[in-house]
C-alpha cells in the first residue's frame, strides 16, 4: 500500500508529537508513525511521573500530562502505531505494511527500542519486586525501598517515594550524582549510600527480601558490606538501546546532523537520535530543534 504526505514523522515521543502539533496548526499534512502500541516514547514507558521543568511557557508539568497535552493537538487519524519503519530512501519510508512518500521526513525516535540495564546480581531475574520503571508511586507507601542509580530519574524517584515512606535508600556507585542533587536536598526520609554498588540478594520465593551492597574502596582496603531489608528494589541504570539505522550510518548510538538538524536533503533528525557539538538532551533543546526544522520546511 502506498501513502503520500507532506511530512512523515518517525517516532511518537515528545519530539514527534510536538512536531505534529506544529504541522497541525500550520495545515501541513503529516503522518506520525511509531513502532510501539502507545504514544509518548520513553516518557510514557519509563518516566510518566517525572516532573519536567524546562518547557518554555510551562513552569512545571508531570511527564504523562505533557504527553496528554501534546496529544490533544494531533489528529489521531494521522497516527499509525505498532508499525516498524525498516528503511528510508530519499523521500520514501518503507514500513512493515505500507510505503510512504513524503516531501520531508523527520526522525524523532530517540534511541529506539531499549531494554533496562540490569542490577547485575545473581537471582535478579527471579525476583518480581525488582522494578526498572514506574508509572505510579502510591503502591510504595510505607514500603522499604532501595533505589539504585544516580541520574535525574533515580533522584526524582527518591524524592517522590520519600514523601510517602520513611524507609527509602538511594545507592549510587559514585560520591557525586549525574543528576541534579538539588532534587533531593530536602528529603529528610532518604538514606544515602555513596559510593556503593550492588553485591548480592536474599530472596524468598519470587521476592527479594534484602539487598547487600558493597562500598567502593581503593584497592587493598578491606571489604565493607551493608545489608538493606527491602519490599521493593528499583533499578535506574539507564537502558540498552537496540539501534535501528533506517539505512543511515550511525556514529555510536547517534546519527550526525548539520547545524540545521539535517541528515541529507529532505531528511531531518531531532532529539536523542541525533548528535552535534554541545548537544543537550533535554526537553527545551528538543523543542528548539523542532522549531528550527519546522521553519526550514516552511520556507
Amino acid at each position: 500500500m502506498m501513502k503520500e504526505t507532506g511530512v512523515a514523522i518517525i517516532g511518537a515521543g515528545p519530539a514527534g508529537l510536538y512536531f505534529a502539533n506544529l504541522c497541525e496548526k500550520a495545515g501541513i499534512d503529516y503522518l506520525l508513525i511509531d513502532a510501539s502500541n502507545e504514544v509518548g516514547g520513553q516518557i510514557t514507558h519509563l518516566y510518566p511521573e517525572k516532573e519536567i521543568v524546562d518547557i518554555p511557557g510551562i513552569k512545571s508539568i508531570i511527564s504523562k500530562d505533557y504527553i496528554a497535552q501534546l496529544l490533544k493537538g494531533v489528529n489521531h487519524q494521522k497516527i499509525v502505531l505498532n508499525t516498524k519503519v525498516e528503511k528510508i530512501e530519499k523521500n520514501t519510508v518503507f514500513a512493515e505494511e505500507f510505503v510512504v512518500k513524503a516531501q520531508y521526513i523527520l526522525l524523532a525516535v530517540g534511541l529506539g527500542f531499549s531494554s533496562p540495564r540490569p542490577l547485575g546480581v545473581e537471582h535478579e531475574n527471579e525476583c518480581s519486586n525488582i522494578l526498572y520503571h514506574l508509572k505510579k508511586f502510591d503502591f510504595l507507601k510505607n514500603k522499604k525501598v532501595a533505589i539504585f542509580g544516580g541520574g535525574d530519574s533515580a533522584l526524582d524517584w527518591s524524592k517522590e517515594i520519600s514523601k510517602i515512606s520513611n524507609d527509602v535508600h538511594l545507592i549510587h556507585r559514585r560520591t557525586e550524582f549525574r543528576g541534579n542533587p538539588e532534587t533531593i536536598k530536602d528529603c529528610s526520609n532518604l538514606n544515602l549510600h555513596l559510593p556503593y554498588v550492588p553485591y548480592s540478594l536474599e530472596y524468598d520465593g519470587e521476592k527479594a527480601t534484602s539487598v547487600t551492597i558493597k562500598e567502593v574502596r581503593p584497592e587493598g582496603e578491606p571489604e565493607h558490606l551493608e545489608k538493606i531489608a527491602v519490599d521493593y528494589i528499583l533499578v535506574n541504570y539507564g537502558n540498552v538501546a537496540a539501534n535501528c539505522n533506517f539505512g543511515f550510518k550511525r556514529e555510536g548510538l547517534f546519527i550526525k546532523v548539520d547545524k540545521d538538524n539535517r541528515v541529507n536533503d529532505n531528511i531531518f533528525a531531532v532529539g536523542d537520535i541525533c548528535d552535534y557539538e554541545d548537544k543537550k538532551r533535554r526537553i527545551a533543546p528538543l523543542i528548539a530543534e523542532c522549531d528550527k526544522v519546522f521553519k526550514i520546511i516552511q520556507s
